[in-house]
């Protein structure tokens, strides 16, 4: 579960030390480059908003491995791009695919935990988010000692793949079909609205 919520800060952090050289490899301007974490933020903000309905809906294990299946193939072709705008559209992706692991990760832990040991499970995954930010720069640097910038991507994309692989063998449907929501905009919609 930690390694899912670790997509989102891996994937904003890691590249950071390469912004310089992509904007040179690309023949960008470094504000177009930034702008491909601009796109990348709103794509985890906005897929959020439509991966929790679809996982009550669907349950977490479809919406999960389609979500990381996106974000491997989005972030494998992020290091073979050839193009400033190719990139920015793929971040954009890459963030929506990359919102499944946040949000399904801690429906997974709301469905087989409750009360003190719910508690505890949510305290260790806050305590990987608070280190992935850290490391992630760090990762990032020391990656391109040996690689080009391509190769941070590459190495988002085997993370990815290792996700996949993990969930698809490891993590069992957690939401019956009984405890599923009804899915559909107008119900999305009400929901959003009796938040508000």
């Amino acid at each position: 579960m930690g390694s899912l919520t670790a997509v989102a800060p891996l994937s904003m952090d890691m590249y950071l030390p390469a912004l310089p050289e992509m904007a040179a490899h690309l023949s960008a301007g470094a504000s177009f480059v930034q702008l491909s974490l601009t796109t990348f933020l709103l794509g985890l903000s906005l897929g959020q908003l439509f991966v929790g309905p679809l996982s009550d809906a669907l349950g977490r294990r479809g919406p999960l491995l389609a979500g990381i299946a996106v974000y491997a193939v989005s972030s494998l072709l992020c290091a073979l791009i050839p193009s400033i705008w190719a990139l920015i559209m793929l971040r954009f992706i890459q963030g929506l695919a990359g919102s499944a692991g946040m949000v399904v990760a801690r429906a997974v832990v709301r469905d087989l935990y409750a009360g003190t040991a719910m508690t505890r499970f949510f305290s260790h995954l806050m305590l990987v988010n608070g280190v992935a930010p850290i490391v992630a720069p760090v990762l990032g640097a020391q990656l391109m000692r040996f690689l080009p910038w391509q190769g941070i991507f590459a190495t988002l994309a085997l993370f990815g793949g290792a996700l996949l692989l993990a969930v698809f063998l490891g993590l069992p449907e957690t939401l019956p079909a009984a405890r599923r929501s009804p899915v559909g905009l107008r119900h999305t919609l009400s929901t959003y609205q009796a938040l508000v």
